[in-house]
């Protein structure tokens, strides 16, 4: 029952996520996007920290795999936090949710794993609702170049990191989870630094502004990752990476539908629940 009461939670972690990300831009007249996603990886690095009770051993194995997680944790977060800023929430998180399918073809064609049933019809599901998706109404804001381009590298991004923890998982198993986590995070961090102090402007107002929206952030992301973490093992991957899938959809739908008044058109409508469901059965 624990267990099930955690899985119903995740999407609550997700949809928060959201939330604060929507709301910063709602409420700041000069977004850092660059400071935002600094610190929120800084907060989500504090919680990995804090939840690990200090009890790690790093291996020098670890450090490629967790550099490249970094950068390319640091392109997701800045892509899929500009994607919001520029683009509808809904969209947004259903295509970034489609990075799935990097792991899925590193298991194709790099592993030689066998394309089940469910993952064929997940992909042409995926390419069906792309299609639908396309057919905006007329000038559409939320459709611009810039949109597509950040929820493209959220994409990347996402996928990427997907695929690096395969790899350092098959290498070295679960037992350093924290250690990669946290080296991959600092990574991560260190770089979103770098670039805000490039051109660090008002960097003291602009923290002071993104902080409460960004350590929030964080701390969500921080809770998400452990419970997922938690109920890995402890319920079968079959029932867990499908369910949680559609939860986060349905989630994040009736968050923007109902709090942000996003609409769309029918086409597009069936568009997302085809997404949905092509995620559901290429995580089967």
């Amino acid at each position: 029952m624990v267990y099930w009461l955690l899985l119903a939670a995740l999407p609550v972690m997700s949809c928060s996520q959201s939330i604060c990300q929507k709301q910063y831009f709602a409420r700041t007249k000069t977004p850092s996007v660059l400071l935002f996603a600094a610190v929120t990886t800084l907060f989500a690095l504090a919680f990995f920290t804090v939840s690990s009770g200090l009890r790690l051993t790093f291996v020098p194995e670890l450090l490629p795999y967790s550099l490249a997680f970094g950068v390319s944790y640091a392109l997701a977060w800045v892509g899929s936090v500009l994607a919001l800023r520029y683009g509808s929430l809904a969209l947004s998180f259903l295509i970034i949710s489609f990075s799935l399918v990097f792991p899925t073809a590193y298991g194709l064609l790099i592993l030689g794993e066998k394309l089940r049933p469910t993952g064929a019809a997940g992909f042409v599901l995926l390419i069906l609702a792309l299609f639908l998706i396309r057919k905006q109404p007329e000038k559409d804001a939320r459709f611009s170049w810039k949109w597509i381009l950040c929820v493209a590298a959220a994409l990347c991004g996402n996928g990427i990191c997907a695929v690096v923890s395969n790899m350092q998982k098959r290498l070295l198993g679960s037992d350093y989870t924290h250690e990669y986590m946290i080296l991959a995070l600092s990574a991560a961090f260190v770089l979103l630094m770098a670039a805000v102090l490039v051109k660090p402007g008002h960097l003291w107002a602009d923290f002071k502004t993104a902080l409460p929206f960004a350590a929030l952030n964080g701390t969500f992301n921080g809770l998400n990752n452990l419970l997922l973490l938690m109920l890995i093992g402890n319920l079968p991957n079959t029932i867990l990476y499908p369910t949680h899938s559609a939860l986060n959809m349905l989630g994040t739908f009736l968050v923007a539908f109902l709090r942000y008044r996003e609409r769309f058109s029918p086409w597009q409508y069936a568009g997302y629940a085809l997404g949905a469901a092509s995620v559901i059965l290429l995580h089967i």
